[in-house]
Formats: C-alpha cells, structure tokens, sequence
C-alpha cells in the first residue's frame, strides 16, 4: 500500500528564515514583537495539495503570495490573526489566489493551517460545483463552525508525527472531498434541480453503488458524484429531495450503522477508535457523539449489551 506523503519537519530561528522556508511562496516577514524568534513547520505534499502547519513565537507582519493555485489558511490554535487589515476570527477560512500579494498580521504564539490547492483541483472543483471562479473579493471563505472544526481535526491528524493509517489515494480523496465541501458551503448559487425521474435515478445508483461497496474506506462525496455522473449541486438536491438529507449525512448515517452492526458482534475483538477509524470516523469524540444522538446510546453500551 502506497502510504500518505512523508510529513517533513523543521525547525527555525531567523522570521526571514521562516518566510523563505515553504516552496512556491513569494514571502517576506517582520518580526513586530520583542525576543528571540522560533518557529516551526510541518508539511505534506499531495500531487495537487501542499498541506503544511506554520507555528511562530513572535507577533509577524507578513507580506505574501503565492506563485499558483488558491491558498487555504485556518488557525490551528484558535487565535485570530488580520489579512488585509480585516480581521477574523478564530474559525475564519482565509481565501487568497496566486499572482497576489496580501498581508497577513499574526499574533505572539500562533499556528495556522495551509493549503494550497493546484491549477488543475481548481479548475475540477470549479466544475464539479459548476462554478466561473472559487474566489471573490471577500478575504474568507463562509462556511459552518461545525465543517471547520472537522477541518481542522483532520488537518491536525494528518500533520501529526504519528503515520496516517490510510493510503495515499484514500487521503487524497478525503483532502479533495473536504475542499469540494468548504467551496459549495461558501457558495450562493442555486442548487441546480433535476427532474424528478433524474432523482429517482439517481438514487437507484447510489444504492448500488453503496451496496457493493465493502465500507472498508471512507466514502465521500466526491466519490459518489464519480460513481453516478451527476455535479455535486445535483447530488445534494437529489438528497434532499429524496432522502430529506443531505449526503454528508447519509453517508454518516451508513458509515455509523456499519460501524454498529461489528461492535454487535461478539466475537469482534478491536477496539471501538480502530473500527470507527477504519470506517472514516478520525476524531473519536465526534463520532461517540454521532452514534450517540442516532442510536441513544454509546459505542461501549452498544458493545456492552451484546
């Protein structure tokens, strides 16, 4: 199995050091409050994803841009930092595009979250969401509190020293899937509506295509949309339409019954983290909440009762 890209580490001692420490950055950094600098970073490299964490001790001015893509920056300690002299707050998603310089002011002890998303992923979320362009005027992407918490709890998993258990294409789907669904939050276009013979369709497809699968990996979004042919935009509606759901929580709602049915069988001896890890499930307190608020009871109930 091809594993997730190596996470590389590394540590500096100079604010300009840093800024010159991410590839494909065009950057220049002031160091605005007093004492010795250090600064930390950790990145993976996906073929068309840099994921990288950016930690610094000093209050920074930076002046920035990246050379291609759209760069993604979220706080990875809840601390709110300014881009363009307007400023965020701790679960604000920062949106700028390549050939642009911009500002970023950071406070003492802060970490953000970066990911810089190729040419080619922009142009195929701009499809798939069938949009003319993923960036507007405004500094931030609009998205729920929820979805960017789940963000971040995956971004902090997939940084961490520990090697990510999954595959490199499994993670590649998951980042790909995460970014489609950061985009269509953000967006305020219409949900493009099909008939209701489409639907139906649809949904068949979904079904069996849901039926075949073995729920070994995580199921996505994305993945659906491949495996029926339809956008994005028509999947939701169809859900909605269908199910009175959307497919976030269709998915889950398969994902936690899969999961129910092997803590019910007794002679299933892994623990409760590594089967909800194998179906998709990376932040164990969310998904005991999860299971809870759907079955009234938690995993080790579930398990205890058998």
């Amino acid at each position: 199995m091809c594993y997730a890209p190596d996470l590389c580490t590394f540590n500096t001692f100079d604010a300009n050091q840093q800024a010159a420490s991410l590839s494909n950055w065009q950057q220049e950094y002031d160091q605005l409050s007093r004492g010795s600098f250090l600064g930390h970073i950790r990145e993976r490299k996906f073929s068309h994803v840099h994921l990288f964490r950016e930690d610094s001790n000093r209050k920074l001015k930076q002046q920035c841009r990246i050379n291609e893509g759209i760069w993604l920056g979220l706080s990875a300690n809840n601390r709110p930092s300014h881009i363009n002299h307007a400023q965020g707050n701790p679960d604000s998603i920062l949106i700028r595009e390549a050939g642009v310089d911009f500002e970023l002011l950071t406070p003492e002890t802060f970490s953000i979250y970066g990911l810089v998303i190729s040419p080619a992923l922009v142009e195929m979320i701009q499809q798939q969401l069938e949009l003319e362009s993923l960036t507007n005027k405004s500094h931030f992407l609009s998205c729920s509190q929820h979805y960017t918490q789940q963000t971040k709890a995956y971004l902090s998993l997939l940084l961490s020293p520990s090697s990510p258990r999954w595959s490199f294409h499994t993670h590649q789907a998951i980042i790909q899937d995460m970014l489609v669904e950061l985009f269509a939050q953000s967006s305020s276009q219409n949900i493009q509506k099909a008939n209701t013979t489409q639907r139906e369709l649809t949904m068949r497809r979904i079904r069996q295509y849901l039926d075949n699968s073995q729920y070994r990996k995580p199921i996505t979004v994305t993945e659906l949309c491949d495996a029926v042919h339809v956008s994005r935009r028509t999947l939701q509606y169809t859900f909605e339409s269908c199910c009175d759901i959307s497919p976030k929580q269709f998915i889950q709602g398969v994902r936690l019954n899969q999961v129910r049915r092997i803590l019910q069988n007794p002679s299933e001896q892994r623990c409760i983290n590594e089967i909800a890890f194998d179906f998709g499930f990376f932040h164990l307190g969310h998904f005991c909440q999860s299971y809870k608020q759907l079955f009234g009871e938690s995993p080790m109930q579930t398990r205890s009762n058998c």
